[in-house]
């Protein structure tokens, strides 16, 4: 009983209070790709870890008495598939959703943007006739769409367009909306009174600055930073991913970007190992202890 209780308290703090913690960390920022691990890391170490306190418990039941034991096992057995069919549920309509508008958003799209192509890297963007800076991607398993306005290509000077292009270009490449929908759904697999908001937050941070780290590679950080500037706080539709959201942290980010980077995200993805392996590490632990 005593190794259920461990992992009951491992995931409650795993849920509730871990990412107050985690969320503290500025130098995930330098690693956004393997911070995402971590977070993800956290959430799947605590479904295990409630999953495994019921099978601990489930496996001690036979000092109980029969009727009672009955009870417990099925109230058990209950608990585990309502987390389990949670988290398939959420995940299938986080999915839906996000896609049934996505798709609702694109065909708007074609209907009244107008296609152009870039004559130095033949990639396609949809350009909507629309004052106000924009720029944002419609993630697709076939059809995807980098859409700006009319605004930003008249606002921004040609590596600045470049630098945007290219980070729509990189959500789009990486498929960040099926991150983004993964932590949805875990984060609403959770009971509200222990979930925490913050997974969800970072992540959509964290993608963001994966994709500006991809358009540093092609244009540089001086035309990102001057481009985000511009497009600072402009709305993105929903379920679509845009350049415009938490600009200050991303431009504040770029100035203090440093060379210790790939060991840093060495370091965070050997932490998410290690975060994952801790509830059947617990697990083991109990049954040579105990058994």
């Amino acid at each position: 009983m005593t190794t259920a209780l461990v992992l009951v308290v491992l995931a409650v703090v795993l849920a509730g209070p871990g990412p107050l913690w985690v969320a503290r960390w500025d130098w995930l920022h330098q690693v956004p790709r393997s911070a995402i691990v971590l977070w993800q890391a956290g959430a799947v170490a605590a479904l295990v870890a409630v999953i495994g306190a019921g099978v601990v418990l489930l496996h001690n039941l036979p000092e109980v008495a029969e009727p009672v034991r009955w009870i417990v096992t099925v109230a058990l057995l209950l608990f585990i598939g309502h987390v389990v069919a949670r988290l398939v549920w959420f995940g299938l309509k986080e999915l839906r959703r996000s896609g049934l508008r996505r798709r609702t958003h694109r065909e708007l799209v074609d209907l009244v943007a107008s296609a152009e192509t870039d004559p130095g890297r033949g990639h396609t963007h949809w350009v909507l006739a629309h004052d106000e800076p924009v720029a944002y991607c419609l993630p697709g398993l076939l059809k995807s769409r980098v859409v700006v306005s009319r605004g930003t290509v008249e606002t921004l000077t040609a590596d600045e367009f470049d630098a945007v292009l290219a980070h729509e270009r990189a959500h789009l490449r990486a498929r960040h909306d099926i991150v983004l929908d993964t932590f949805g759904a875990l984060h609403r697999a959770f009971p509200v009174l222990i979930r925490s908001e913050l997974p969800l937050t970072e992540s959509r941070l964290l993608v963001e600055m994966m994709a500006d780290d991809h358009a540093i590679r092609e244009v540089g950080r001086l035309p990102l930073a001057r481009a985000l500037t511009e497009l600072a706080g402009t709305r993105t539709p929903a379920a679509a991913l845009g350049a415009g959201p938490m600009v200050l942290e991303r431009v504040s980010r770029l100035s203090r970007l440093h060379a210790h980077r790939p060991l840093l995200a060495t370091l965070t993805c050997l932490l998410a190992a290690g975060l994952v392996a801790l509830p059947a590490a617990i697990l083991v632990a109990g049954h040579l202890l105990l058994g």
